[in-house]
């Protein structure tokens, strides 16, 4: 066999595997598409649900090792337990509590999720007396899984919009 002969099954066959590995790699890619859809239905279950009493979901997928950053608390949020106690913790602080999901985006084994929360003042939360007042504010999310868990997330809400509506802060002076 030639020389050139050789090389050109040579290029052929690595054509061959390159084509293969692309194949695989896409693949696999599609495979793990399916777990991050199932990840943003989780989300949105975690956010929504319990407001309405759903406690299960967040024994369900919040994970033993569960750490929540929230800039707001004095505290980083643990496991289950933790989480279950700051949603009552705004409960018992606003009557007709609820999160709704405005919008998700998911890469790899994150779910970025905005969402608003909106509830009337009729019980103390920060030291603040009740006001009667409804607020309505607006914060964004990053989760984290693993193993299809959330084990992680980072929070920023608008607190300074939630005490400026209750009047524990007075409103900013207009430009």
């Amino acid at each position: 066999m030639g020389t050139r002969r050789k090389v050109s099954i040579l290029l052929v066959g690595v054509a061959a595997c390159a084509v293969t590995a692309g194949g695989l790699r896409r693949r696999r890619r599609a495979k793990t598409a399916i777990p991050t859809v199932g990840s943003a239905e989780i989300v949105r279950r975690l956010w929504e649900e319990p407001w309405k009493g759903n406690w299960d979901v967040i024994e369900t997928f919040v994970s033993p090792d569960y750490v929540g950053h929230d800039p707001s608390e004095p505290e980083p949020i643990r496991g289950p337990a933790g989480v279950r106690a700051n949603v009552e913790k705004y409960l018992a602080s606003f009557a007709g509590a609820a999160i709704t999901v405005d919008q998700q985006v998911v890469e790899g084994d994150h779910v970025a999720t905005r969402w608003t929360g909106r509830g009337t003042h009729t019980g103390e939360i920060a030291g603040i007396a009740p006001t009667g007042k409804d607020v309505t504010v607006s914060g964004i999310t990053v989760s984290r899984f693993e193993d299809g868990l959330v084990v992680e997330e980072w929070t920023t809400w608008d607190t300074l919009g939630m005490l400026v509506q209750i009047g524990a802060v007075p409103a900013p002076a207009q430009a």
